[in-house]
């Protein structure tokens, strides 16, 4: 599962970007997304090596901290 990482006192996020699609295969650590708080903008990487199985959150919509952006299945 790919989350929203711990970004210091930020809440919320923007999804500004998905660098991927669903099936497109992973590497650990390859960035996924790039997100967006009120001050600044971070890459996603995946946390581990697989295929990009669903999207759950759209470009320009708007989550919380730890929630699930994306699910990845093992290859």
């Amino acid at each position: 599962m790919v989350t929203v990482p711990e970004l210091g006192k930020a809440e919320e996020i923007s999804l500004v970007e998905w660098k991927v699609s669903p099936g497109d295969e992973v590497t650990e650590g390859m960035e996924l997304a790039e997100i967006e708080t009120m001050k600044s903008t971070f890459s996603v990487e995946s946390p581990s090596d697989g295929k990009i199985d669903e999207i759950l959150i759209q470009q320009g919509e708007r989550t919380g901290t730890h929630n699930p952006l994306a699910r990845i299945i093992p290859s």
